[in-house]
């Protein structure tokens, strides 16, 4: 984990009354410092209902079962639905409401298959639960400059430490790392929203079953974090 590699640091920096020292959290290298809050989302389970909401495409075809319409909106918002071991992934808004969700825009959600087992973020890239988090990369409307006056790059991660050691659902120990992998129509500024992979029941459970303590629960309490670099391209031409 990153705080070993921290505790190191401090013992031969910090340890030795080096002046500027103190007993924040230090930085990973190269780290730019931001300011985040958090929200969350799921992998939402849907029931299949004959007499529910179909999902579309953008074509307006149906690719999939009627869902009943609480879990159909949930999906809409979360952006992912899993009906009868099947995935969908949010393709965009068509076409007249389908349904009377408590998000407007939701209404008009369209599907596609998606082929990975937690759903499909930007750029076709799968899902990674307590991996992957939703970033306003500057590609939706509303977008609110971040980082040093501008966003953070498709795929880079990000350290927050309160995550750094947070102990998963499978036993697990998080390591504070987490990577922009999807965006969110209301993800804007420097709110990021943490992706749990698949909780079943309604939005307060997701909450209650939410392992990170840093999330924000309506308060937009903003913690550190660290945006990392890049990594370098490998020039090929240089090889060998």
């Amino acid at each position: 984990m990153m705080k070993a590699v921290f505790s190191k640091a401090f013992l031969f920096g910090c340890g030795l009354g080096l002046a500027g020292c103190s007993a924040e959290t230090t930085p990973p290298p190269d780290g730019t410092p931001v300011m985040v809050w958090a929200t969350v989302y799921r992998l939402v389970d849907g029931r299949s209902h004959g007499d529910g909401v179909p999902l579309r495409d953008m074509n307006g075809r149906e690719i999939g079962p009627s869902v009943a319409r609480s879990d159909w909106c949930a999906g809409a918002l979360a952006g992912t639905l899993r009906v009868a071991g099947e995935v969908y992934t949010f393709a965009g808004t068509s076409g007249a409401a389908q349904a009377d969700c408590s998000h407007g825009p939701s209404e008009r959600v369209r599907w596609s298959p998606s082929p990975h087992p937690h759903g499909t973020g930007a750029r076709s890239n799968p899902l990674q639960p307590f991996r992957s988090i939703a970033c306003d990369l500057g590609w939706v409307g509303g977008s609110s400059p971040w980082v040093d006056g501008g966003y953070p790059e498709f795929g880079q991660q990000l350290y927050i430490p309160a995550a750094d050691g947070t102990v998963l659902p499978d036993g697990s120990v998080h390591d504070g790392i987490f990577t922009c992998a999807d965006t969110g129509g209301a993800v804007t500024g420097n709110q990021i929203d943490v992706f749990l992979g698949p909780v079943p029941g309604p939005m307060s459970r997701v909450i209650e079953e939410n392992p990170f303590e840093f999330v924000s629960h309506g308060d937009h309490r903003e913690v550190q974090a660290y945006l990392l670099p890049m990594p370098e391209a490998v020039d090929g031409d240089d090889a060998g």
